[in-house]
Parts: structure tokens; sequence; C-alpha cells
């Protein structure tokens, strides 16, 4: 833009139950330049991303922001969280394998999830289905008539789950690679934890291929708005433990996003407050939220 001084400029969105807004900072004062905020646009046919593309253009616009300004954009979001409180959850199959023998015997129980609970008190849960396959006869016309099994009951969602999967995940890549040309949102479960412990890995699996199509629908629409407003920066996710990660890595662990919006009022508050030892309370549309933090 001719006779316009370059900035440097870094954009923080956060989605909420409420509201969606939009906040860029100065990059090198870290300065607060200006802020929008818009109804979060649960009712549109875009879902929460039109109001993300709105909340972000009109920021854009009303500070004279330009695309080529952006050297870092970051996207906070409540949803993972508010779909395991509001039960917005996909309908889970479970692809187990294992061994023979005792390892098979074992695995097959250790495999077979029930559904998983978010609320009892309404009913509110994650349903589950399971099905197994012997490594032995692990072949894509045998994952496929498995896949095919779990989608007849009702999945919406595959998670491929092996014992002793964190050694070798061929196994599980050959369940994913077949759940894929269905074009059915698939987790491995070996891709989500290298932690040893079946059940207790597939059970993480199965939370984080509840939320995949949500989760991916947003995604994909948020980083197409942020392309078309011209910015060509790498869209990072914030994620729950006060970090941040591409877009990419959020599609196959939306999981890793859950409590975000929390986590980015502590980092902000650490950053402008130095406040390191404090209780922080967080209000939002859908759920309120305490952390605490200390020197250690």
């Amino acid at each position: 833009m001719e006779g316009r001084e370059y900035r440097a400029v870094r954009m923080g969105i956060d989605v909420g139950g409420t509201y969606t807004k939009c906040v860029a900072m100065d990059n090198q004062t870290h300065q607060i330049i200006g802020k929008n905020q818009v109804k979060t646009t649960h009712d549109d046919k875009n879902g929460v991303a039109a109001g993300v593309v709105k909340s972000f253009q009109n920021c854009m616009r009303e500070y004279n922001i330009a695309p080529e300004d952006i050297v870092f954009v970051a996207h906070s979001t409540t949803q993972a969280t508010n779909a395991f409180i509001e039960g917005d959850v996909a309908r889970v199959g479970v692809v187990g394998v294992a061994g023979g023998g005792l390892e098979g015997f074992l695995a097959k129980r250790q495999l077979a999830l029930k559904d998983i609970v978010l609320d009892e008190k309404v009913g509110r849960m994650i349903k589950v289905y399971n099905t197994f396959i012997k490594k032995k006869m692990l072949t894509e016309e045998v994952i496929n008539q498995n896949v095919d099994e779990l989608l007849a009951q009702g999945s919406q969602v595959i998670v491929a789950s092996m014992a002793f999967g964190v050694d070798s995940m061929s196994e599980e890549q050959m369940i994913h690679d077949c759940a894929e040309k269905k074009n059915i949102p698939v987790t491995m479960a070996s891709d989500i934890t290298k932690l040893y412990g079946l059940t207790r890995r597939t059970r993480t699996a199965a939370i984080n291929a509840s939320i995949l199509p949500k989760m991916m629908a947003t995604a994909n629409a948020t980083e197409s708005s942020v392309r078309e407003a011209g910015v060509t920066v790498p869209l990072m996710i914030m994620r729950g433990d006060g970090g941040v990660m591409e877009i990419n890595e959020m599609r196959k662990r939306p999981i890793l996003t859950a409590l975000s919006g929390p986590a980015a009022s502590v980092m902000g508050s650490l950053m402008y407050l130095r406040a390191s030892n404090a209780i922080y309370f967080e209000v939002g549309g859908t759920t309120t939220n305490i952390t605490y933090t200390a020197n250690v």
C-alpha cells in the first residue's frame, strides 16, 4: 500500500459460547492495536467460523491492518470443551487389533470400550461400538468389512487401536488408510499418546475421535477465512497447556485444544500482569473455569 508504513501485527481469535473476539497486537511493543467482537454464530450454515470471519475482517478494516502486516495468527476456542459439556459428539467405532493366544484374549477385553459418560445426570455420552481383528487376519478386505459393520451400527468416526501399537503403527495405519478412503474421520490411538495401557490409550483416542467432525469443519472454515483475507502466515491453534500448534496438528488431535480458552486467559495475564501466583476465574457463555498458577 503506497505511502503506508509497514508494521508487524499479531492477531488472536477467540471463539466463546456467546462472543467471538479478535485482538490485534503490535509485535514489537506488545501493545494492543485494536479489538472487535461479534456474537458467536452457532446457527449459521458455516457454524462458528462465520463469526471468526466477521470479527477478523472487522478488526483488520477498523484498525487499518493490511494482510502483509500480519506475522502471526492464533486461534483459541472453547469448542472442544463445549462439545463435551453439551454432548455434541460423534458416535465412535473402534477397530481393535491384537496377536493371537493370551495376548489376543487379554487385548480383546481391554479394547471392548463401553460408552463414555460425559454427564450422568442428563445421560450425555459418547456412544461406542466395537469390533476386533486378529493381527494375522489384517487385510484391506477384512478391515473394510469391519469398518462397514461399525458404520451400519451407527458409527460416524473410526478409532484404530492395536495392542503394543506404540511399538509398531503400521497396522493402525492400514485401518486409518481404509477409513480415510471412505471419507470417514479416523484417529490412530498410538498417534494420540505413546503411553502403554491399551484401554486408556483407546479411550483417549475415542474421546479425540468424537469431536473430529465438528473441529475439522471449524478448522477448515477458519483457515479458509484467514486465507481469503489475504493472510498467508500459518494459522496456529491454542492448546490446553498454553502453547500453540499448527492447524494440521489440530486436525489430528483436537483433544489438545480442550480448555484452551482458559489457558489463553492465563497466558495473557502472565504476560501483562506478571502474576505468576494467582487464581484465575474465567466466566464464559457456556462454562466457568478456574485456573491456578504458582511458582515452582
